[in-house]
């Protein structure tokens, strides 16, 4: 199977499981909240904020093992494979175990920090003592996806993450039905992560059978892989910090009840969310294997016609929920959060971003990415303080005008610099071919369907509108489209 084939099956995929993502997003927080309470359940979300904030820890090992995975496997040089594999092994190890005790340390002084109730405390505590137990076997494991997406293997991993989901929406139902409290809706959603683990074993040890899972520690690769991935490291955290400690700071400036308001909205959007972040996994093994083998022509068509195709998903989905974002959160949580109808379009806007992912993968397959570290500095910082000194005012809204700040910088940064001048690659054709088109698009149609106000029915008009949206958008990209990019979607639909 080609790269170009792993590819549409890895976007296909990731496309597939994002939606399945986002719709049990969707769903549960309605569910949730009403079943918990919106202070409550606003306890979940700032529990999970402070350990999604602890994956900072990997150190930015994530990328850095898929790219020299995808290199080495390249070139055939599988003993470095191995040794690189046993190394990953016992530092995943050792940070699981650092992260589980700094998640028991910090349950110790929760009540202080985050301004909570003494009920509020216990179960706190007892949702950071379920996130120790699951981090660790989580942080061990990590290696194991990295080096089957080296593989080019995307789609199979994302076809995997299928399988703990059903069970997260079994648990959900049951959670209702029969009552469940907090801490066993977590610690059974939490565990049902780790059911693709033995089918992750059996895969690598079909596909790389050269591979041991004993510890190992190798000096030479460590030191080999070490100046690229402090580099990753260094923009890293101030790009995770950008993304996750919005929701903490509205915990710590704001109010419970905001941190609630993060988690409904957080919830609409998170299907647009993902599939920006998710695109960079699915060409990231192939992006590795063009820059290693100098494959000009190879990268050209990732930075241009994937970014076209990123751009055509994030502008359906992100326009598509514009249109009928006053409906939806009407169905979703009723009228009384209609107030949350500005920010949630704003935040929409901001995710179109992501449509850079597909070119973020090839300068992560490359070896300096110095500017790029300083950027994503400089943009992080003055977003996080944005974020900081707006939530008092706008509570939600300061964190969403702290990441249109960020995401502003970043792409002034590459369309005027990065691109043109080190990648040599033309922004006025990415910008004009591959994104505005499908922007305009989306503008038009979306502003056409969210003026639409003759229903009187919530029911009625988010189906009609979002019926409308979605007809109209695939009439005119089909139009926008060339010959050949509708010829590779036909092959990639026999294909998948």
């Amino acid at each position: 199977m080609g790269s170009s084939q792993k590819i549409a099956k890895g976007m296909f995929w990731t496309t597939l499981v994002n939606l399945v993502n986002g719709l049990y997003g969707f769903i549960s927080v309605p569910i949730l909240l009403a079943y918990f309470g919106k202070s409550d359940y606003g306890l979940i979300g700032l529990a999970m904020s402070v350990n999604v904030y602890l994956r900072l820890m990997d150190m930015g090992l994530n990328s850095t093992n898929v790219r020299f995975f995808s290199n080495w496997i390249a070139k055939k040089e599988y003993g470095q494979v191995n040794k690189l594999f046993q190394t990953s092994l016992t530092f995943y190890g050792t940070i699981g175990l650092l992260n589980a005790l700094i998640l028991v340390v910090v349950s110790c002084f929760s009540q202080q920090i985050f301004h909570l109730s003494a009920e509020q405390d216990i179960i706190v505590k007892h949702l950071f003592y379920i996130l120790a137990i699951s981090a660790f076997i989580s942080w061990f494991t990590s290696c194991f996806d990295q080096l089957i997406r080296a593989n080019e293997y995307v789609g199979w991993t994302q076809k995997m993450t299928l399988l703990p989901k059903v069970v997260q929406m079994i648990v959900l139902a049951l959670t209702v039905l029969l009552h469940f409290s907090i801490e066993l809706y977590y610690a059974l959603t939490a565990f049902s992560m780790f059911l693709v683990i033995p089918f992750c074993v059996h895969k690598i040890r079909q596909i790389c059978p050269y591979v041991s899972f004993h510890l190992g520690f190798d000096k030479p690769i460590l030191k080999e892989i070490l100046p690229y991935c402090l580099n990753i490291f260094s923009f890293g955290i101030f790009q995770f910090s950008m993304n996750h400690l919005r929701p903490v700071f509205l915990g710590m400036q704001g109010t419970i009840e905001s941190v609630a308001d993060y988690r409904v909205l957080n919830g609409i959007i998170s299907i647009v969310l993902m599939l920006g972040g998710a695109f960079m996994g699915v060409f990231l093994p192939s992006s590795a294997k063009a820059v290693a083998k100098g494959d000009k022509v190879a990268q050209d068509k990732v930075a241009y016609n994937g970014t076209k195709y990123i751009s055509m998903t994030l502008c359906f989905c992100c326009f598509g929920v514009i249109s009928v974002s006053p409906e939806l959160i009407t169905l979703y949580v009723g009228e009384e959060y209609l107030y949350l109808t500005g920010w949630l379009i704003i935040w929409l806007l901001t995710t179109l971003a992501a449509h850079n992912q597909a070119i973020s993968s090839l300068i992560l397959a490359g070896t300096d990415i110095r500017a790029i570290t300083k950027n994503t500095i400089t943009s992080s910082i003055v977003g996080l303080l944005v974020c900081w000194f707006t939530i008092p005012y706008w509570q939600i809204g300061g964190t969403i005008i702290a990441y249109g700040v960020y995401v502003l910088m970043q792409l002034l940064f590459y369309y005027f610099y990065y691109w043109p001048r080190v990648m040599k690659i033309n922004s006025w054709r990415i910008f004009t071919k591959s994104f505005i088109p499908y922007v305009m698009l989306g503008t038009v149609i979306s502003w056409g369907c969210f003026s639409i106000t003759i229903f009187t029915n919530s029911w009625t008009a988010f189906f009609t509108k979002g019926i409308l949206f979605a007809i109209s958008y695939g009439i005119g990209t089909f139009f926008l489209l060339t010959k050949e990019d509708r010829l590779f979607i036909i092959n990639i639909r026999k294909k998948v």
